[in-house]
Parts: structure tokens; sequence; C-alpha cells
């Protein structure tokens, strides 16, 4: 099972290219889009942001291994993804959005950090490449070909 965590309020740019991969992984996708604060300095914003995404994996996901997108992040190719997934079968990517995250608190609670290179992407471009990847992955564990 894949879980994507985004604090996002919205994904209208790309609404109809997610809600495709989300059909297509529908039995082993879902996405938790957590509201972003809106009230407070952005250190404040940022510190409530990441302890409601802790919040709710310790209560529900602690079990699973945590990948946190970002930029300071490894940055593997598609095969060394699908290698980390096979080895880790319920797996949570963690998408940050504009103000970030902090990644000190998150740190003892992530497996992996991930990155999509030097670039800086919107944090719905990152979702929409990150499902894009997870869709791949999952066509390479089924032994089918994923190119059009």
């Amino acid at each position: 099972m894949f879980i994507v965590f985004a604090v996002s309020d919205s994904d209208k740019h790309f609404e109809s290219a997610i809600k495709e991969y989300e059909k297509r992984l529908w039995k082993s996708l879902k996405i938790e889009n957590i509201k972003p604060t809106r009230n407070g300095t952005i250190q404040q914003i940022i510190k409530k942001d990441t302890e409601n995404i802790l919040n709710v994996i310790s209560k529900k996901f602690w079990s699973y291994k945590k990948i946190l997108l970002s930029k300071e992040g490894e940055s593997l190719d598609t095969i060394q993804i699908f290698d980390f997934c096979k080895k880790n079968n319920d797996i949570i990517f963690i998408i940050w959005w504009p103000y970030g995250l902090d990644e000190k608190l998150l740190e003892k609670n992530i497996d992996l950090k991930l990155s999509f290179g030097a670039v800086t992407l919107q944090h719905w471009l990152a979702k929409l490449i990150l499902l894009e990847q997870i869709y791949r992955i999952t066509m390479i564990s089924k032994n089918r070909e994923y190119h059009y």
C-alpha cells in the first residue's frame, strides 16, 4: 500500500491527471491531503503542519516506511525506488507545501529522503511526478510494460 501525504489546499492545476493515477492505482494508493495551517508566523505554520502529519502517521501508519520528498534527499532512479518499495510493503510518501516542513522534527521518523533533483517543484507537480513513479513501479512489480 502506498500512502501519499501532502500538505495541500488544492490540486486544481493537475486534478484530472492526479485522478487518473488514483483510478489506476485504486487498490494500492491512498492520498491524504492535509489542509495547511493558515494562522501564525511562517515558523509556527511549519511546526503545526509537521506536527499534524506526525500525529496522523503515529496514530494510523506507524509501521509504514516513510519517505520524505526533499531536494536534499537521495536522487534515485525508478529501479532504485522500485527496489526500496519491493523490500517494504507499506510506504508513506510525504510532500511539503510552499512553507515546507520541519525536517528536524520529521528526521527520527523518516526512513529515506528522496529527491527529484536540485530543482524546486510546486507540491502539486511533485505529487503528480510521484504518482507517475508509483504507477511505473507498480507496473514493474507486475512485470508489465509501461511505455506509450
